[in-house]
């Protein structure tokens, strides 16, 4: 049997209802294990709880501690052949995509949750715990990355989104598609993700903000924001990168200070690209000095500079990076 690392977090995955009726933390990772009788004759398994909470308390500070635990664990057992990570849906794909930039092992890595609690007669849990089983074990997994695994389906960490609050099927890739699936017991590999870059694990985290723009939004808002001493700010435009005109010279204030300014889009899938020359159009803002973010959505953008911004990674490098949508050095993303 393989060796397997169940890494528990908490999540819905760990959550039973109380005497009021609401899902609230109640299983630990060994508990999990005994949702399915055969999972632990299936594998070797280690278990490690590193937290039990909701994902809305999970924070970047927070991931930083989860990969290093991985990493320390992975560095220290060279028996382990995958790790698995249960995880709450809420911020499962930043957790994963913060522990895609900073992991460099080969080995997998996947992260399981479940959209319905333990107490539920027709929990999804198990049923991704075993799938995610399934991946550590399976030999073509290596290389490819963080992964998650719900809905019998096979997502990477940089592509996935959520899109539903409560469905057992919240989770796509949109056209980028699946890497694979579960099927009957067997793991089905699609495709191989693009290799996104690979950071290593920073010492900390520079503090970068988030801008939502909105029909008529006034001048001012960037500049609050800057004033709390953010290292990086990071503005979800609309469409394919377009803002309120009112908003370029801010951009090119807080540009001109140091402080890079990264676009992205509300749009849930497309690339950013400055294509429109009017007022607040894509091209005014490049000539603002603001970067774009390919088709990287705003939450991954935002953890990506938190880790490299850290790292010191000079700003050419890092505006490639951006430009190719977070993928390694000479991958840009068609």
């Amino acid at each position: 049997m393989g060796k397997v690392l169940l890494i528990a977090t908490g999540g819905t995955i760990a959550m039973r209802k109380d005497q009021f009726g609401k899902a609230v933390p109640a299983v630990s990772g060994r508990d999990l294990l005994t949702s399915l009788p055969t999972l632990a004759t299936e594998a070797e398994w280690e278990v490690f709880d590193f937290s039990n909470f909701a994902s809305c308390n999970m924070s970047p500070t927070r991931m930083l501690d989860l990969a290093g635990e991985v990493e320390r664990r992975l560095s220290a057992d060279a028996k382990l052949q995958g790790v698995i990570i249960t995880h709450g849906t809420d911020t499962l794909e930043e957790t994963a995509y913060f522990l895609d930039v900073t992991i460099r092992d080969p080995r997998p890595i996947i992260l399981a949750a479940s959209q319905r609690d333990a107490s539920e007669r027709d929990s999804d849990g198990p049923r991704n715990l075993r799938g995610a089983m399934l991946i550590a074990l399976d030999r073509h997994a290596r290389g490819r990355g963080v992964v998650i695994a719900l809905n019998e389906e096979i997502h990477a960490a940089r592509d996935v989104r959520k899109l539903h609050t409560s469905s057992v099927d919240a989770f796509s890739s949109g056209e980028i598609g699946s890497l694979g699936n579960i099927d009957n017991g067997e793991v089905i590999w699609h495709r191989r993700p693009e290799p996104t870059v690979k950071l290593g694990l920073p010492l900390y985290l520079a503090e970068v903000g988030i801008i939502k723009a909105y029909t008529g939004m006034p001048a001012g808002y960037i500049e609050l924001m800057v004033k709390q001493g953010l290292s990086g700010l990071v503005i979800e435009a609309f469409g394919r990168g377009n803002l309120p005109p009112v908003l370029v010279s801010e951009i090119k204030d807080t540009v001109s200070r140091g402080v890079p300014v990264v676009i992205t889009s509300r749009c849930l899938f497309g690339r950013t690209a400055p294509v429109y020359g009017y007022p607040g159009g894509g091209a005014d803002l490049e000539k603002a000095g603001a970067w774009f973010a390919s088709d990287l959505s705003t939450e991954k953008v935002r953890l990506l500079l938190g880790i490299a911004l850290a790292r010191g990674t000079a700003p050419e490098q890092l505006k490639s990076m951006l430009a190719g949508g977070g993928v390694a050095e000479g991958k840009i993303r068609k």
